[in-house]
């Protein structure tokens, strides 16, 4: 297992050096920063950006956005999901919404957002908009998955409620809502950040990423990203780890 796991992280590592090695040709092909900057110029300007004294405030807000329209997303579609799991009527209702949601453009949401909310609020209600199909869909369909055994069982022996929703439909949805959250979380940060790019909050990682292009400052748009991209992987990593402390989680 232990040789398994290393040979893995040396193929990660081979796929990261190969990627590097094709941006600074290609870099040195185009030959110009603006268009596409070299990598060890990217990295400089990342570690400038890490000392700038806007970047932990723009840093700190958009997590929080894309953590309470992911967090939202969550509890909605878990309290939508298991009803609309268990009564066939207001499944028929839910489905249809859910496929509208997820068949609007991000971009259309986004426009209209900005419309109704404040710039502040638009990144968070694009990301629960985008997020909660997903949660719901996954949770929907746990509960229709769940073991018909058992849920006979517990209801020939007058198991109550409580106890059947703890100890049957939890086990067999978490898996399923795991899976959703971990696709919404995925989904999140990309949304979030580009609706801060349209909405310009005051503190921001997408207003940041406006004003480098603005600029045409191509170095700090991709330390931006880079940026992005760590977050989005701490944030998943997190997550991992948080369903291993789960006492539902199947072993």
């Amino acid at each position: 297992m232990r040789l398994f796991t290393e040979k893995n992280r040396n193929l990660t590592l081979l796929a990261v050096i190969a990627l590097l090695a094709a941006w600074e040709i290609a870099s040195l092909l185009i030959g110009s920063d603006i268009i596409l900057p070299s990598p060890e110029h990217t990295f400089r300007e990342f570690y400038f950006l890490l000392s700038a004294r806007d970047f932990w405030p723009a840093l700190g807000s958009t997590l929080l956005r894309g953590a309470v329209g992911f967090i939202v997303s969550c509890i909605a579609g878990v309290i939508i999901g298991i009803p609309a799991g268990l009564k066939p009527g207001f499944r028929i209702f839910v489905r249809p919404l859910l496929s509208i949601v997820r068949t609007v453009p991000v971009m259309s949401i986004i426009l209209l957002a900005l419309i109704w909310f404040h710039s502040g609020a638009v990144p968070v209600f694009v990301s629960f908009l985008m997020s909660f199909p997903i949660v719901c869909g996954n949770v929907i369909e746990g509960v229709g998955q769940s073991e018909n055994l058992l849920v006979e069982m517990a209801h020939q022996y007058r198991v109550s409620r409580r106890t059947t929703l703890l100890h049957v439909y939890i086990p067999s949805v978490f898996p399923f809502f795991i899976a959703g959250a971990s696709t919404a979380m995925g989904i999140t940060w990309k949304v979030v950040i580009a609706a801060e790019v349209l909405a310009q909050p005051v503190r921001a990682m997408g207003t940041g990423l406006q004003e480098a292009r603005i600029q045409l400052n191509t170095a700090e748009v991709f330390a931006w990203t880079v940026a992005a991209v760590l977050v989005s992987v701490a944030s998943e990593k997190l997550l991992e780890r948080a369903v291993r402390k789960v006492p539902w989680r199947k072993r």
